[in-house]
């Protein structure tokens, strides 16, 4: 259990923008900390490693699960994340407010294990905006791509689950950070 306003669920469709809004958040605001993922899948151009995700071979992460390490973890596009206990529990014991970046299934596990956490969605204008910023990426294949897309309209009907909606319009980056920000600092 937690208390209220100490953990934010940050979630939303692939492409949306989430990495760069929690990047901006951690860097402007020490007593902010953003859960490094644990992931199975390849690392993109310009990501680092222990920075922006832990990446590891999938007997790694199976070893993870087995020691029991992991506070939550899910297969998404065929790849494995996980959220590591070690990093909420030491960010908890130093008072820090805590964002954990999960898909939909990871925000309803983990909302059974933190009940007071903040949920927010990221979602873009409309789906179309959504595409062009996944193709723009240059990281995904076409099929991968109308995969992504396909589930992006799932997870958006499930947008009202959450407790706060943030719409992510180009242009508008800026907007976006200052509104979830406006959440966690409140």
């Amino acid at each position: 259990m937690n208390k209220k306003n100490t953990i934010f669920l940050i979630s939303g469709p692939s492409g949306v923008g989430k990495d760069t809004v929690i990047k901006t958040l951690n860097e402007s605001n020490s007593n902010i900390k953003n859960i490094v993922t644990i992931t199975t899948r390849k690392i993109r151009v310009n990501e680092i490693n222990n920075k922006d995700y832990i990446f590891v071979n999938k007997k790694e992460f199976e070893n993870l699960i087995k020691k029991n390490k992991l506070i939550e973890w899910s297969e998404v596009y065929g790849n494995f994340y996980g959220v590591p206990k070690d990093q909420i529990d030491q960010n908890l014991k130093n008072q820090k407010k805590i964002i954990i970046k999960t898909d939909i299934q990871g925000v309803k596990k983990l909302k059974q294990k933190f009940i007071n956490a903040t949920t927010i969605f990221i979602m873009p204008p409309d789906v179309r905006t959504l595409l062009n910023r996944l193709k723009s990426r240059k990281t995904d294949s076409v099929e991968d791509i109308t995969k992504r897309s396909n589930i992006a309209i799932k997870e958006i009907e499930e947008k009202n689950m959450f407790d706060h909606i943030i719409i992510n319009k180009d242009g508008d980056l800026i907007n976006t950070i200052n509104q979830i920000k406006k959440i966690i600092l409140n």
